[in-house]
């Protein structure tokens, strides 16, 4: 009888030592606390965080909360030097300036790459000129990695809070959140584009999204879309026309307007809603078909949701009439060679590629070539 309680007991403590290990740190719940607070600031005789000895608000380990987030997220790609691919894309180009004189001068100030997630230990800090969320009243001050995410866990998409409890940490108090949190399917968080290990956003391997994900970004950016049924505003949250799910499959680039087929069509700088996709059936590391009728356009269309090279976290540069000659270049003041090869997220592009507003606008076609100034 000994004996096989004890083979039973081995058994068990083995299945929980597999399974733990087997899980990430936010995985299962609530992760251990010591890895993200200290009690006392102190091990060894040395200050836990020794940039802070005198300790962190809410007992952080690491000065504030993006702080804490990024000392494990910057090696995964979140703060990678552009190398973080993922469909959040990477903090690092909010500390990236650009300027440029030719063909007339200009620049971009890291700021305006993203959301600002005050983080003092990797050099971002408050949104300099944008007080609060544009269309809502969330006060950048109180932007961290953890306004979004919840670090305790929860049962959503990417730990994202929800209408469902207690909103993120605001002033002392809590920030309310109206709608649920998106329902999407994503891969790992190692997003590293220069890693074999790493597993970016790509044409076949992505986030699949399924509904809420507009909703979700106008708990803090309420009005942003208030308009959405007139032609000031473009619309979200509302099914693609015929004409516009047609067009997005039957593009292939500037140079191909028609002939994409629908099973593979998906364009990863392109996403959208597959609001009648049933996620458990599907395989978001091999995922390529295109919209179908009920299907639907949300602001991760255009934006990545943390920041990206490009004003306003474009997927592209909004502001170049063909995208290979979107800033950071080569000849600009501020921009490494990385910069400039890691700005389309490891994306093939045609040389003559307009705006990608034309993968559901099409409006690109027998327009004039690329010629290089």
């Amino acid at each position: 009888m000994k004996n096989k309680l004890l083979i039973s007991a081995t058994i068990v403590l083995a299945l929980a030592l597999s399974s733990g290990a087997a899980l990430a740190f936010h995985d299962g719940g609530v992760a251990y606390c010591a890895g993200c607070h200290t009690m006392h600031n102190s091990q060894g005789g040395n200050p836990v965080d020794i940039n802070h000895p005198t300790g962190n608000a809410y007992l952080l380990n690491n000065g504030n909360a993006s702080d804490t987030c990024l000392k494990c997220h910057a090696a995964y790609g979140q703060f990678a030097g552009g190398f973080g691919w993922g469909a959040g894309g990477d903090f690092y180009w909010l500390t990236k300036t650009f300027s440029w004189t030719t063909p007339r001068a200009g620049s971009r100030q890291g700021y305006t790459h993203g959301h600002n997630v005050i983080s003092p230990a990797y050099g971002i800090v408050r949104d300099p000129v944008l007080a609060a969320a544009p269309g809502g009243d969330f006060n950048s001050l109180y932007l961290t990695c953890t306004s979004c995410h919840d670090p305790h866990g929860n049962q959503n998409y990417r730990l994202l809070y929800g209408d469902e409890s207690a909103g993120p940490i605001y002033g002392g108090a809590r920030y309310d959140f109206d709608s649920p949190a998106p329902i999407a399917l994503g891969n790992s968080r190692r997003t590293l584009g220069n890693s074999p290990t790493g597993v970016p956003e790509t044409d076949i391997s992505h986030t699949v999204y399924k509904s809420g994900m507009s909703e979700w970004c106008a708990n803090c950016h309420t009005d942003l879309h208030a308009g959405n049924t007139t032609d000031f505003v473009h619309p979200t949250g509302e099914n693609m026309s015929s004409l516009v799910v047609a067009t997005y499959n039957a593009y292939i680039s500037t140079d191909q307007t028609t002939g994409g087929d629908p099973a593979t069509s998906y364009r990863g700088l392109v996403p959208f809603e597959a609001v009648n996709v049933d996620l458990a059936a599907i395989d978001p590391l091999n995922y390529t078909q295109g919209p179908v009728a009920g299907d639907q356009v949300m602001c991760l269309t255009c934006h990545r949701s943390h920041a990206s090279p490009f004003a306003d976290a474009g997927r592209w540069d909004f502001t170049s009439t063909h995208l290979i000659s979107a800033h950071p270049l080569a000849t600009d003041t501020g921009a490494s060679a990385d910069d400039v090869a890691n700005k389309d997220y490891g994306y093939t592009l045609v040389t003559n590629q307009r705006s990608l507003c034309n993968k559901c606008h099409v409006k690109d076609f027998g327009d004039a070539h690329y010629e290089a100034h």
